[in-house]
C-alpha cells in the first residue's frame, strides 16, 4: 500500500475495521495520511439523503448552523458561494437568507432535483471531478464531509483553487484522525478491551482519513494555504471546548490560494 500524498512505499498498517478485520488502513510515517485499501470494497449506501427540511431542530441541522457560523466569522455577504456536495442544502439556504447568492453540486441527481425543488436555488447534479463551474468566480467554496471519500483528495482541492476567486476562500469539514476518542478506540481495540461490532453488510466509506499535518501538505501540493484549523463536535459543550484545544473529532478548516 502506497501513499497518495506524499509516494511514500508499502506503509504499515495502522488500524482495521470489520468482524474479520478484513478492512485495513495504512498510515503514511512520513506525511501521516490514513489510506484505506479500496481493493476490500467500499459503500456509500449510508449517504442517500431522504428529506430535506432545513428548519427541524435535528443534530443535522444544528451542525449546518455552526458551519455557517464559522463561515461568517471568515467571510461576509454579499458575494457568491458553491457548495460541492451539498447534502441537503441547508448551508446554502442559510447562507441565501444572509445575503449570499447560492449554487450548489450533488453527486445523485435524484438529491440535486430534490433540493433545488425544495429550495428554489440551482443544484447541479455532478461529481466534483468532472463539474465545471465558472473559474475564478466565487468567494467561498464549501466542501463538508466530502474529501475523506475522494479518490484524489489533491485533485479537489485543485478544483476548489480554480473555482475561487483570488481572495476566495474554501470551507472544508472532515474527520480529524488524530482526535482523542479516535486515539482511545484504537488503543481499546488493539488490546482487546473493546471491539465494534459491525453490521453484516458493513463496509468502510472513507478512502483516507486526515490529520492537521497531512492535510496541510495536501493543501500545499495543490497551492492552497491552510489559514484555520478548529475541531469541532455538535453538542455545545464539546463544541467550546474543541474550539479551545484541538482534540475533536472533526476538523473544520478555512484555506486560500
Amino acid at each position: 500500500m502506497d501513499c497518495k500524498l506524499c509516494g511514500t512505499r508499502d506503509l504499515p498498517l495502522f488500524y482495521t475495521q470489520g468482524d474479520r478485520r478484513q478492512y485495513r488502513f495504512h498510515r503514511c510515517p512520513r506525511c501521516r495520511l490514513v489510506v484505506y485499501d479500496i481493493s476490500a470494497g467500499v459503500s456509500q449506501e449510508k449517504y442517500v439523503l431522504h428529506a430535506v427540511d432545513p428548519e427541524a431542530d435535528t443534530r443535522q441541522n444544528r451542525g449546518h448552523r455552526q458551519t455557517y457560523a464559522f463561515i461568517r466569522r471568515h467571510a461576509r455577504p454579499p458575494g457568491r458561494m458553491l457548495d460541492l456536495g451539498c447534502g441537503d442544502g441547508t448551508v446554502l439556504w442559510l447562507a441565501r437568507a444572509d445575503g449570499w447568492e447560492v449554487e450548489g453540486v450533488e453527486l445523485f441527481p435524484e438529491h440535486a432535483a430534490m433540493v433545488q425543488r425544495t429550495h428554489g436555488f440551482p443544484v447541479t447534479a455532478s461529481d466534483i471531478d468532472a463539474y465545471h463551474g465558472t473559474p475564478g468566480g466565487w468567494d467561498v467554496v464549501v466542501l463538508t464531509h466530502v474529501l475523506e471519500h475522494l479518490p484524489d483528495p489533491v485533485g479537489a482541492l485543485v478544483k476548489i483553487r480554480g473555482l475561487l476567486k483570488p481572495a476566495g476562500v474554501g470551507v472544508l469539514e472532515f474527520p480529524n484522525i488524530d482526535a482523542l476518542d479516535a486515539r482511545v478506540r484504537r488503543v481499546l481495540d488493539r488490546t482487546g478491551m473493546h471491539r465494534h461490532r459491525y453490521a453484516p453488510t458493513y463496509k468502510p466509506g472513507h478512502v483516507q482519513e486526515f490529520c492537521r499535518a497531512s492535510f496541510a501538505l495536501a493543501c500545499a501540493r495543490a497551492g492552497l494555504e491552510l489559514l484555520v484549523w478548529e475541531t469541532y463536535a455538535v453538542n455545545p459543550l464539546k463544541y467550546a471546548l474543541y474550539r479551545r484545544w484541538r482534540i475533536g473529532n472533526k476538523a473544520r478548516v478555512l484555506v486560500r490560494s
